[in-house]
């Protein structure tokens, strides 16, 4: 377990900073800067005493090693697009929207579809088990924009019982929540619905009823634990995926989350909040999966993490 645990935290290492070089190689590599004459009309002393203040006019080198020698004491730079704060400081404030937002509808989409998903494997060729594919295909087949703008002109439009955009009350919220929520609650109602199916038709689930099991012990724990690990491999990337900020919900609910700092980012060339957004959305990824993997574990005691 040790060995297993001194492997990931290596091979996470070794991501992040393979990571760090092709973004940073890849931002500097497309056409323009963050204060070109077009974007910031000043004269060219001015423009290269901002390069220089910025550290822009060194070597790529020398700026990727200065860059990561402050992202290892936790400072990420100054964002150019908002120069009065620190990136931490702006995605401190930009996360809230997208962290609430974003996990709610996880929280709430991933136990609906997880529910969806075993009523409708326990009733297959039913008209719940009906329902459980056509919610999963058209949560995963439709685009979460037109999801939005469905939701915004039926109950914002047509009914009027909630606004369609803001952040500040409570009932702003619900829209884009239930928005977020579509995706996981399509996803673990397949993922559900298909892995309860496959462990239902095991021997070992015969054997259970036959030594006189009752149907709810055989489903809750047995079956359900079983069908549990690839319900534990989405859960915890999709939180975080969804936590971090979608671009299409908070635009059409017009949410100040990260979503739009990943556009705003790359558009205004801001290196350091380009870099910080990436590095950071890319570190929890690879702790998401590694805890996903502890959890296999946990869940089975088959699976052996050292590897024997």
């Amino acid at each position: 377990m040790i060995g297993y645990v001194v492997r990931r935290l290596l091979s996470i290492s070794v991501t992040f900073i393979v990571v760090s070089i092709l973004v940073f190689i890849m931002m500097h590599a497309i056409p323009g800067g963050p204060f070109d004459a077009t974007e910031m009309p000043v004269s060219e002393a001015v423009r290269a005493k901002i390069m220089t203040q910025y550290g822009l006019d060194q070597p790529l080198y020398v700026q990727y090693l200065k860059y990561m020698w402050g992202v290892l004491h936790f400072d990420f730079g100054v964002p150019f697009q908002s120069p009065g704060e620190t990136v931490i400081e702006l995605l401190s404030r930009a996360w809230v929207p997208s962290l609430v937002l974003g996990g709610a509808g996880v929280l709430i989409g991933a136990p609906l579809g997880i529910a969806l998903g075993l009523y409708a494997a326990l009733n297959r060729n039913s008209w719940i088990d009906y329902l459980a594919s056509a919610v999963a295909t058209l949560g995963l087949t439709v685009p979460v924009f037109v999801t939005s703008m469905l939701l915004i002109l039926v109950f914002a439009v047509w009914l009027g019982w909630l606004p369609a955009s803001g952040w500040g009350a409570p009932k702003n919220w619900i829209l884009p929540i239930v928005a977020y929520a579509a995706i996981p609650l399509a996803t673990y109602a397949r993922y559900t619905r298909s892995a309860m199916l496959d462990t239902l038709n095991k021997p070992f689930v015969t054997v259970l009823r036959a030594k006189g099991l009752s149907e709810r012990d055989v489903i809750f724990k047995h079956v359900l634990r079983n069908s549990a690990i690839p319900m534990v491999t989405v859960f915890l990337p999709m939180f975080i995926g969804t936590a971090t900020g979608s671009i299409f919900v908070e635009a059409m609910f017009r949410v100040p989350g990260l979503g739009a700092y990943f556009v705003s980012s790359i558009e205004s060339r801001d290196y350091p909040l380009e870099m910080a957004l990436v590095l950071i959305i890319t570190l929890m990824f690879c702790i998401a999966y590694f805890l996903a993997d502890i959890a296999y574990a946990m869940l089975n005691p088959r699976i052996r993490l050292g590897g024997r």
